[in-house]
């Protein structure tokens, strides 16, 4: 099942509260890591799927409950959907504490991925993601090119890692999460309770430096934006006008790296959308639903 040790957990039920998908199965597996620790995959499966499997992961400083309302979009669609929660985060628990950005790309994704291409019997799915879940993707696929064959597309909602800091007081504002992530070993959810969760390992400390540094370069000195123009999967990329966390500027940056057919879209009132998005609004709220999320749904009808 693309993973070794351990014992697959999962709960059962119906999804409650969406008009006409009472017969619709809810389950959640809890899948070991080989390195230690375990995802949580929460499924929303209807009776008779369409097309691929659809994963949906939440950023960093969050959980399912963040992108919930996007995975039951998608399981109103039709689609087999996967929420995904990674790097300790909701249900999961992380291998270690110390681990940093690039762990969970290379660690908790594969394992979950594999999951789901097994147990769907699909080789493929399409990637939905919010913020931090985008950018494991792209580390993921930059550093094993042979992973791209299993992702029919990528959708990346808010995902950028190298634009946070555009003036001194964010520079100073970063550097200080940063430093107070490093003291205390996480970041508790109240030094940036921006998400229903803190961020239990040091992670944060690793895209502070990129967002410092304005590269996105590995602990060992690998380029992500340079290795993008490999990963030849079809994107849709979007960003939020008023997203300070993930600003467009640093979301443009990452469309124009990717290698593949791609498109891009901006949440402003000027591209004829009802607000300037924030990076919240774009996963949550009425707006995201009649404004946003058929935007995704398009995107992967076409792909």
């Amino acid at each position: 099942m693309g993973h070794q040790g351990g014992e697959i957990h999962f709960q059962a039920g119906g999804l409650n509260g969406i008009e006409g998908f009472s017969v619709m199965k809810q389950e959640t597996h809890l899948v070991p890591m080989h390195g230690g620790g375990h995802v949580a995959l929460h499924r929303y499966k209807p009776s008779n799927p369409v097309g691929l499997p659809v994963v949906v992961a939440h950023g960093t400083l969050s959980n399912q409950l963040a992108v919930e309302h996007l995975g039951v979009f998608f399981a109103e669609q039709g689609f087999d959907t996967w929420l995904l929660e990674w790097g300790g985060h909701g249900q999961a628990r992380p291998a270690h504490r110390q681990q940093n950005f690039e762990y969970p790309a290379l660690n908790d994704l594969p394992v979950a991925i594999d999951f789901v291409v097994q147990h769907t019997g699909h080789s493929q799915l399409h990637w939905t993601s919010h913020s931090g879940g985008g950018l494991l993707a792209l580390m993921l696929l930059a550093r094993q090119p042979e992973r791209i064959s299993q992702i029919k597309s990528l959708s990346l909602i808010g995902a950028q890692v190298t634009d946070a800091a555009p003036n001194l007081k964010e520079k100073m504002r970063v550097a200080a999460l940063g430093a107070l992530t490093r003291l205390f070993g996480r970041t508790p959810r109240k030094l940036v309770p921006i998400g229903p969760e803190g961020e239990p390992t040091l992670l944060l400390v690793q895209w502070c430096k990129w967002n410092l540094s304005g590269k996105w370069k590995g602990a060992d000195g690998f380029d992500y934006l340079a290795a993008l123009k490999q990963v030849r999967v079809p994107s849709l990329v979007i960003a939020g006008g008023r997203d300070d966390v993930a600003p467009p500027k640093g979301c443009r940056r990452i469309y124009e790296a990717l290698g593949g057919p791609k498109t891009w879209h901006e949440c402003t009132v000027q591209k004829g959308f009802s607000k300037d998005f924030s990076h919240s609004q774009m996963i949550r709220g009425e707006a995201a639903k009649t404004e946003v999320f058929p935007l995704l749904h398009q995107f992967i009808q076409t792909i």
